[in-house]
């Protein structure tokens, strides 16, 4: 009698571990089940909220399907107290097990407060003027700091300012930056973005890091085609080596103060411009702008047609190249002959 009792016990309690098991089982298929949400869900997680009351907040998002069954598998899984207060954003698709990680990790979101956008090519005071127009400081700060010895050092920049150094891509803030913070912010990225033992690189061609963006920049300038930066870095370099001026007026214009448009004769003929590549040999003494990773490689890798000019296409934002004079001053005439029939159809009544 007893051991039979004792075989309905046993029994009792196996059956008993079946079930729970197979619960455990589909609570964990619930858990690992992820649900379409409408939107994203934004939840604020509270220091001290109660299971019953987070399980609650989440269901009234519409990303857990049963307020009563996150409280149970959470609670079975015994790890709630490690949960990190914040403001979690969860995105379709999502499963309760999903937001448990993202509680346990602490994965908290922060909306994004200001966005720059710095294209290539952009110049240090374009920079400027766009930080000081978003409300990251005044200008007359962010000009300063652009200069400021100090600084420069603390990231690594030996120049006369942060002029090629401010790297063009979108930056994202999630809270609202000094203009110390967003200057640092682009000059880490273009250390980050500078192509592999890049000064060394370029120091082996008789180079300074601060000439070699100087020349990345004159390329950027010269062309956004990418097909046409090694033939660009061409021209410039077979220019310096043979001592010719290297003509290019994205220069000039940088070291006119007043710039309105138009190139003047007088603008072409001033020699107390330092920019003034038509008159001074050399590179000019600053980057004129923010250069990409792709010009930046061009230095490195100019191509090899014998081209020492080039001159836009008409109608076009390509260039011809040439390697003789009379050859350019062929493409020269025809891109003044077309634009002086532009400007005869604009002008005609």
């Amino acid at each position: 009698m007893f051991a039979r009792l004792v075989k309905i016990v046993l029994i009792a309690v196996l059956l008993m571990v079946a079930l729970a098991g197979g619960g455990y089982l589909r609570m964990s298929q619930w858990a690992e089940t992820k649900i379409t949400v409408p939107q994203d869900a934004v939840v604020e997680y509270k220091a001290g909220t109660g299971l019953s009351s987070l399980a609650q907040q989440l269901s009234a998002a519409g990303i857990v399907s049963s307020p009563g069954l996150f409280s149970m598998w959470v609670r079975l899984n015994g790890n709630y107290q490690r949960y990190q207060a914040g403001t979690y954003r969860f995105s379709d698709p999502t499963a309760p097990v999903d937001i448990a990680n993202a509680m346990l990790k602490g994965d908290i979101y922060s909306p994004v407060v200001l966005q720059i956008a710095v294209p290539e090519g952009f110049r240090m005071r374009e920079v400027i003027d766009r930080l000081a127009a978003n409300g990251v400081g005044h200008i007359v700060e962010i000009t300063h700091l652009c200069r400021d010895k100090p600084f420069m050092k603390t990231l690594q920049v030996e120049a006369p300012s942060l002029e090629g150094y401010l790297y063009p891509a979108t930056y994202s803030f999630h809270k609202m930056p000094t203009p110390q913070q967003a200057l640092e912010m682009m000059v880490k990225t273009f250390w980050q973005h500078l192509p592999h033992d890049y000064q060394s690189r370029v120091n082996s061609l008789g180079l300074s890091l601060n000439q070699a963006l100087t020349f990345a920049s004159l390329i950027e300038l010269e062309t956004r085609t990418e097909e046409e930066k090694p033939l660009i870095s061409e021209v410039i370099w077979r220019r310096l080596k043979d001592k010719m001026p290297l003509g290019i007026d994205a220069a000039l214009i940088y070291g006119i103060a007043d710039y309105k448009g138009d190139l003047t004769w007088a603008n072409l003929a001033d020699g107390k411009n330092p920019y003034n590549t038509r008159i001074h040999l050399g590179l000019p003494p600053t980057p004129i702008g923010a250069p990409g990773v792709k010009s930046l490689e061009a230095v490195l890798t100019p191509s090899n047609f014998g081209y020492y000019y080039y001159v836009l296409i008409a109608g076009e934002t390509r260039h011809h190249f040439s390697k003789t004079l009379a050859e350019h001053n062929l493409h020269v005439k025809k891109l003044v002959d077309a634009s002086k029939r532009h400007k005869a159809v604009k002008d005609k009544p």
